[in-house]
């Protein structure tokens, strides 16, 4: 018998959490023994948002009770204020913040479910803190990127400064760079196709995040599409990043990253070795093997969720 799994989001516009949560709904749908289906919010909207390209999927209204398992991510339990008894729940967490005091995602901690953090250091985050209950699975968060982006042709030295959630220090370091021949800078978001498109025309990723992150994707997308890459730890990418490797990996301040981009633009072997060695990184992140430990998980829901 082909069991449902339900789903739960408030579109307004997207995002990475958005993509990620999108990523296992269609998991879900390819296992044989499950079907996703989801509720959207009546303040949903159209652009952009990936389910409504899967109308059959759609949900009128949240039924919790009517389906075999939840899916819930971030905000979504406030949609489920009740546990009900025997209900499996899968709890995605994809940020450190759920560990934060005061954060409004911490208070979920203590409900039953079944967590899959995104990466290692989201895991330890809650962990910390001593209230979650149910086990706790790291799925690393992998890369999803149309191919027909990769085939876009670079241009050398031409630099990409994705400053969406760093706007002031964006335009520090690109003002730093004034006088250079071609410097992009991105300070809001665009659709993901432009945006990965940018990505894979640049021969110089700047990536500017959060100085703590969940999994931080964008860094992980820009290796794969042959970027030599610039990030400052943001405690999320420490599962691919390295270094001198296959990243350079400044402090989070205008001068720091600007030496490091100068460092890149005199030295087209070092560009060449961060090139190869995050292409080769970004391979072990595939939606195969993500899709996988998934399937294992929802085949052994019902003994997981029995040992709460």
């Amino acid at each position: 018998m082909i069991k449902q799994l339900l789903f739960h989001r408030e579109f307004l516009e997207y995002t990475g959490g958005h993509g990620k949560v999108y990523d296992y709904f269609r998991h879900a749908c390819a296992h044989p023994d499950w079907r996703a289906v989801i509720h959207l919010t009546a303040t949903s909207v159209c652009e952009q948002n990936p389910w409504l390209a899967l109308r059959e999927h759609l949900a009128p209204s949240y039924q919790p009770q009517e389906a075999a398992a939840l899916f819930i991510a971030g905000m979504d339990w406030a949609t489920y204020p009740c546990d009900i008894p025997g209900k499996p729940v899968i709890n995605l967490v994809q940020h450190v913040r759920h560990a934060t005091t005061g954060h409004p995602l911490r208070q979920y901690l203590n409900r039953p479910a079944i967590r899959i953090c995104v990466s290692q250091a989201v895991a330890d985050a809650i962990a910390s803190t001593r209230c979650v209950r149910g086990p706790v699975y790291v799925i690393e968060a992998a890369l999803d990127i149309d191919s027909a982006v990769t085939d876009r042709k670079k241009q050398t030295a031409s630099i990409f400064i994705d400053a969406i959630k760093q706007p002031a220090l964006g335009r520090a370091i690109a003002n730093g760079l004034a006088g250079t021949p071609s410097v992009s800078l991105l300070t809001q978001r665009i659709p993901r196709t432009d945006y990965l498109a940018r990505l894979a025309e640049a021969d110089i990723a700047v990536l500017l995040p959060h100085p703590a992150e969940g999994f931080y994707l964008p860094a992980l997308e820009a290796m794969a599409l042959g970027c030599a890459v610039v990030v400052p730890d943001c405690i999320g990418n420490r599962a691919y990043a390295r270094d001198g490797t296959n990243v350079l990996m400044p402090p989070l301040d205008a001068m720091s990253i600007l030496l490091a981009i100068g460092e890149l633009l005199n030295d087209p072997h070092q560009r060449e070795s961060l090139r190869t060695n995050g292409v080769r990184t970004s391979g072990a992140f595939t939606q195969r093997n993500e899709r996988s430990a998934f399937h294992r998980l929802l085949e052994d829901i019902d003994s997981l969720w029995s040992s709460i």
